[in-house]
């Protein structure tokens, strides 16, 4: 009998563990999200209220350049726009805050003044929510819509309820121009309306990201559910009690609801008009219910976050897991109104055609053509397909593909010209309802057309798309007078072979032919001496001096001590391997893949370093980095150290990101890894097989298609793979190989690794870069190849 009770106990809990485990399943991924992750350590990312995609990110600002620091003890307002994971302060217009005091100073004139003590144990963050208890004891409550908001106040009773609206309080309100503005675009600074007894109005123009020249103009509509009692105004340091209107720099509002208890306010953003900003508002938030706009923000992101489900693993890998994803699903926003109209890069207001659903902004495009905009096309193949049109229109209005776009304006921050690797890269994805024959137009026009025969970018001290263009086309190479010209020549590569790709699935040969020898120029900076990428001018001269093993910047022309010269960002360790479509004679140049093996595990001995021959999971040139073993043969390195990037450089902590999280890029990393792939080529439409973290996993693509994961086994180790029940030899799993329906990918893992599985050429995924049919050289310059050397 005690066996036979002890045999039942055993039946019972195996019964109750696996309906736990369904529970958990059934529950998806949008409990396990936390948005603080990241919000330390200058991760940049922000805790407040949004949408997929949307157009309002209503979170608190520890400071007043905009960001939200979990160091930080006081919170300066509730703005009504933010960019996850940046490094520059950008956007945080329309800072809303609660005051219970009196107002007797400007906040233009002191904002250090209007700043509230609150603590991180009152602070609750969900998806589509946010909510703190201040010091004050006034609580706040934001959920978010598409282009709109919601926000309760609950204020102490005997205290008054007040609020401050800092219309002129963006993150960057100061933008000074080199030029004088197109017609139809707003003046600097801002303004703000009482219309009535329960509605503001209001406008801010802002900008000058990360140093840049440009700027964006939005407008804000808010209703209150009671009227004000007593309103002051402000602009600049002057305070008009009971005046309703303000225009100027640094405008703002003070309203004053008397002794109620509860306010509530809803709000509507436009890029348009304040008319617009209302009418988003009337049409997405019908109501005062809150709890209702906070339940429906809940059912967007459990509906697109359940596109991929994970089952097993601990509860600390299951939450980083989830908050990655959901990062990844942040940006690009929403630009256009509800009525179809918007902005365009010509400062014209424009409708969105029939077929496109919406017009969107805020591209990371350096950041995210690396991991990020390939599981965004899986998940959403008809937002994204949107998100392509909306480049292909920035084109259309501009001249060519905004680089780093913010708003309706390039920024122009990073090198190289990834918005081609971006559209290229979702379109092998599955994205693929935009105008792609105008789309492979302006990519061909941005790898061809020469710095002289453009204007329109001098508005923003540029000449073209492509800065040294002529000499990347004469030489084969960007010249050794850019501080940065190899990470830049990597980076047009990288487009160039993305081009290729895209004109391939076009059907254009020519262009495919044509931009796959022009992605190898590559080859002319490694130099045979060193083995390395090495700056070089343009008569061929290698840069004296050169020291692969430091990363010491060039004394006269480098102001970042960290980046050694010719590479933005970092150093030959880190560049010499972002060349996926071209490893095999990367590889054979080094010195083949032995030697090639050595130098990985050099570069793997640490993960985290800044001016260093390392690994930098903050740097994104080195995300794919870790899978250049798999090309070399060895696929049972790269599970090694994806498993320690996994385990040393993500956490559940606010400090758990590895630096700026770029828009979910950082994030990507994590997710891809998890899932035991990884889209190493760009503008291709495959994966590189790692290994799996969790026991169960599957993605469900917005096309149907279901791809199943399991990892049987324990350990970080690949002994074998099976696709559909055969085995599967292969470390490269083209999206091809996938049925119409559900697909499943089994990993057999082990604590000991395979050193024979993926050893084969045959095995390793495909060469992407073929020599051209009539055996000249790839070389595009009329120098030496780089396996000379000019003296």
């Amino acid at each position: 009998m005690k066996a036979l009770s002890g045999f039942r106990v055993l039946v019972f809990l195996s019964t109750f563990l696996c309906a736990r485990l369904m529970l958990a399943q059934a529950a998806g991924l949008y409990g396990a999200v936390d948005p603080f992750i990241g919000t330390a350590n200058r991760g940049n990312t922000f805790p407040g209220a949004a949408l997929p995609f949307g157009m309002v990110q209503w979170s608190p600002d520890t400071g007043v350049s905009g960001f939200y620091d979990h160091a930080d003890k006081k919170i300066y307002g509730f703005s009504l726009t933010h960019l996850s994971g940046v490094g520059c302060p950008v956007m945080a217009d329309f800072p809303v805050l609660p005051w219970t005091g009196e107002f007797n100073v400007s906040p233009a004139k002191d904002r250090h003044m209007y700043a509230i003590r609150f603590d991180h144990g009152q602070e609750q963050a969900q998806p589509g929510y946010y909510a703190v208890t201040l010091s004050d004891g006034v609580k706040v409550e934001l959920a978010a819509g598409d282009r709109s908001g919601i926000a309760r106040f609950l204020f102490p009773e005997g205290k008054p309820a007040r609020l401050l609206v800092n219309t002129g309080g963006s993150a960057d309100s100061d933008v000074h121009m080199p030029f004088l503005p197109p017609a139809g675009r707003e003046k600097d600074g801002s303004r703000v309306e009482l219309s009535s007894e329960d509605v503001l109005t209001g406008t801010v123009t802002a900008g000058g990201f990360c140093g840049s020249a440009t700027r964006y103009t939005v407008y804000v509509a808010a209703r209150f559910d009671r009227a004000f009692k007593n309103v002051a105004t402000w602009q600049e340091g002057v305070i008009a009690k009971g005046k309703r209107k303000a225009e100027g720099k640094h405008t703002g509002a003070w309203l004053d609801f008397g002794g109620a208890r509860e306010v509530r306010m809803k709000v509507g953003l436009s890029y348009v008009s304040e008319k617009n900003a209302l009418d988003n508002l009337d049409k997405e938030i019908t109501d005062w219910d809150f709890d209702r706009q906070r339940a429906r923000a809940r059912k967007r992101w459990t509906r697109l976050l359940d596109r991929v489900e994970v089952a097993g693993g601990t509860p600390e890998q299951r939450t980083i897991f989830a908050t990655g994803l959901y990062h990844m699903l942040l940006h690009p926003n929403l630009f256009s109104d509800a009525n179809g109209e918007y902005i365009g890069f010509d400062w014209k207001q424009h409708t969105v055609k029939p077929g496109q659903q919406a017009q969107y902004a805020n591209f990371s495009d350096w950041d995210t053509y690396r991991n990020t905009v390939q599981l965004q096309a899986l998940l959403a193949s008809r937002r994204v397909s949107d998100m392509m049109q909306s480049l292909v229109n920035d084109a259309g209005e501009s001249g060519w593909f905004p680089r780093w776009p913010l708003a309706n304006e390039a920024t122009y921050v990073m090198g190289g010209d990834s918005p081609v690797a971006v559209i290229s890269s979702a379109y092998a994805f599955g994205a693929r309802d935009f105008d792609t024959t105008t789309a492979l137009q302006y990519m061909i026009k941005a790898g061809s057309v020469s710095d002289r025969e453009l204007s329109y970018g001098h508005r923003y001290n540029q000449t073209t798309e492509r800065p040294y263009l002529n000499a990347y086309l004469q030489y084969g190479y960007v010249p050794s007078d850019d501080p940065i010209g190899v990470s830049r020549t990597l980076e047009y590569a990288a487009a160039d072979f993305s081009i290729a790709q895209f004109a391939k699935a076009l059907g254009d040969t020519a262009n495919y032919q044509r931009f796959l020898k022009q992605a190898q120029g590559w080859r002319n900076l490694l130099d045979p001496e060193t083995r390395w990428l090495r700056p070089r001018s343009a008569d061929g001269q290698w840069l004296p001096g050169f020291d692969p093993e430091r990363s010491l910047p060039h004394p006269k022309t480098s102001s970042v001590p960290t980046d050694q010269y010719g590479f933005e960002e970092g150093n030959t360790y880190q560049y010499t391997f972002m060349v996926p479509f071209d490893y095999p004679e990367l590889f054979r140049r080094i010195g083949g893949d032995a030697e090639a093996a050595r130098r990985l595990d050099k570069f793997f001995v640490k993960l985290l370093c800044e001016g260093e021959p390392c690994f930098n999971m903050g740097n994104e040139p080195d995300f794919g980095t870790p899978y250049a073993y798999v090309f070399a043969g060895m696929p049972w390195k790269t599970q090694e150290v994806v498993s320690r990037i996994e385990k040393e450089t993500f956490k559940t902590t606010p400090d758990g990101l590895a630096g700026n999280d770029d828009l979910g890029a950082s994030s990507g990393v994590y997710v891809w890894n998890a899932l035991g792939l990884y889209p190493a080529v760009p503008g291709v439409g495959g994966v590189v097989l790692g290994a799996p973290l969790f026991p169960q996993a599957a993605i469900h693509f917005e096309d149907g298609r279901t791809l199943k994961i399991r990892g049987e086994g324990k350990g970080a180790y690949v002994e074998e793979v099976t696709l559909n029940g055969a085995a599967y030899a292969s470390s490269w799993l083209p999206l091809s190989a996938l049925g119409k329906g559900a697909s499943e990918l089994v990993f057999t893992l082990s604590d000991e690794p395979n050193r024979e599985r993926g050893g084969s050429t045959e095995d390793r995924p495909p060469s992407f870069v073929q020599e051209p049919e009539d055996g000249t050289a790839a070389a595009l310059s009329s120098l030496p190849a780089s396996g000379e050397r000019k003296q």
